[in-house]
């Protein structure tokens, strides 16, 4: 092998080599902010889904309420007729 062609091999191997680590460091990069946006995703839909479940309770008093007063309201009206 002459000389000239060997050095060429060597900058095209340590090329390949930079290019490949560049790569590898790119799909890390992509795959960690990926991680991340799931992570603030799933923390997002975490907290809707207990403020859902709040929301639920507190309807569901409203709900009992509403149906306390509605039947003493039926009383009153029984009463009167």
């Amino acid at each position: 092998m002459d000389t000239a062609n060997a050095g060429m091999l060597f900058v095209f191997g340590v090329l390949l080599l930079i290019t490949a680590v560049i790569i590898a460091g790119i799909v890390w990069g992509a795959s960690t902010t990926k991680a991340k946006a799931s992570a603030a995703r799933e923390a997002n839909y975490r907290e809707l889904a207990e403020k859902t479940s709040m929301d639920a309770a507190e309807t569901k008093a409203s709900l009992s309420e509403i149906k306390g007063r509605v039947a003493a309201i039926e009383r009153m009206l029984k009463e009167v007729e």
